[in-house]
Formats: C-alpha cells, structure tokens, sequence
C-alpha cells in the first residue's frame, strides 16, 4: 500500500494542476489514489502477538487508519465546497500521512518493553 501511495504520488507530480486555474483530472484522480493508499495502509499492516510494536498493533492502526480517514474526509470536504482552507487540509493531512510511518519504525526500534515481559529482554 505504501508503495501504491508512492506511485500515485509521483504520478501526481507528472501531471500538475494547471497554472492559469481549472483543474487536471488525472492530478486529482492520482492524488485520490495516493490519499486513498496512505490513509489504509495502517489497516494492512497490523499485527497481533506479544512482540509486535506498539504502532502496529490493532487498536493503534485503527486509531490511525480513523485519524487518517478524519483528515482525508476534511480535505475533500474542503475541495468540494471550496470553503477555501484546501491547502491547510492537504498539508496538515500530507504530514500526518508521511508521521505515521515515521511512527511504526520508531516503535520497531523501541518497542514497549512491559507489553513483552522481562524475560524476552534478558540483562
């Protein structure tokens, strides 16, 4: 799902919104794609079991996959009516898309010990 993100991101690049107004429809229907990849992606990669990190964990990338989905709603809410905050939904909704996977490796370098038990972490 992440790379599916990745490539509808660059395919988004390849075909920009056009600079005297209007809009591209292979922008917005890459962009659709990208947005739609990057908010389920957390619902594809959890796991279960005493070692997963915590950031993979059900309930997290459910917490996550509905943050996502909240933010993705709010934008297109804002591209619709064109109420005129498109830009602030798409960059508060991009950083929270690039944090997440930022989040699950730093759980994977630093998993909750006490979740495990102390003797997976022998001293």
């Amino acid at each position: 799902m992440l790379v599916a993100g990745a490539a509808a991101g660059m395919l988004v690049a390849a075909f920009p919104q056009p600079a005297g107004g209007g809009g591209s429809p292979l922008h917005a229907i890459w962009a659709a794609a990208g947005f739609g990849a990057l908010t389920a992606w957390p619902a594809g990669a959890w796991r279960r079991g005493p070692g997963v990190p915590w950031a993979l964990r059900p309930a997290a990338c459910a917490m996550a996959v509905a943050v996502l989905a909240l933010l993705l709603a709010w934008f297109a809410a804002e591209v619709v009516t064109g109420a005129g905050q498109a830009g602030l939904a798409e960059r508060v909704l991009g950083a929270a898309q690039a944090a997440w996977p930022l989040t699950v490796v730093l759980s994977c370098r630093h998993p909750l010990r006490a979740a495990v038990g102390p003797a997976a972490y022998p001293t």
